[in-house]
């Protein structure tokens, strides 16, 4: 009889044991542009990638060539010194991050969401609606 109990123990034990460790982390990754309408439950995805045009950032960075090289640089400079510029900056490293991030991953259309490992969803405006496609198609293999 103890033994009949071991063995009705253990299976039980394996599902505490299981029901007790954290939820296995998934990364979410959300790629969208500028332009497209709002991705809903964006807060859901452990990183948002923007992709957007860079030439209106680029063209407030612009100033008139002076002619003379020191002067061009100086005016540079002083301008690229500005807190609107440093944004404009941080604004192209992020659209470049993302547009870097999108073709390294085999990103084709947007917007996606790419669920790791090996899941992506394109053309769906809701992350919480592109997870629940992931987990349906992992229900069914």
């Amino acid at each position: 009889m103890t033994r009949n109990k071991a063995y009705l123990f253990a299976p039980m034990a394996a599902i505490v044991l299981c029901l007790s460790l954290p939820a296995r982390a998934i990364e979410v990754m959300l790629f969208t542009a500028e332009g497209l309408r709002p991705i809903a439950n964006a807060d859901q995805a452990t990183a948002v990638f923007v992709l957007g045009d860079t030439r209106s950032t680029l063209k407030g960075l612009h100033f008139p060539n002076p002619g003379n090289p020191q002067a061009a640089r100086q005016i540079a400079l002083a301008r690229l010194n500005k807190p609107a510029a440093q944004q404009a900056l941080a604004q192209l490293r992020e659209q470049a991050n993302a547009a870097a991030m999108a073709q390294l991953l085999g990103i084709e259309r947007l917007p996606a969401v790419l669920v790791a490992p090996g899941y992506v969803v394109y053309g769906v405006y809701d992350v919480a609606e592109a997870l629940s496609k992931v987990e349906a198609y992992r229900a069914h293999p």
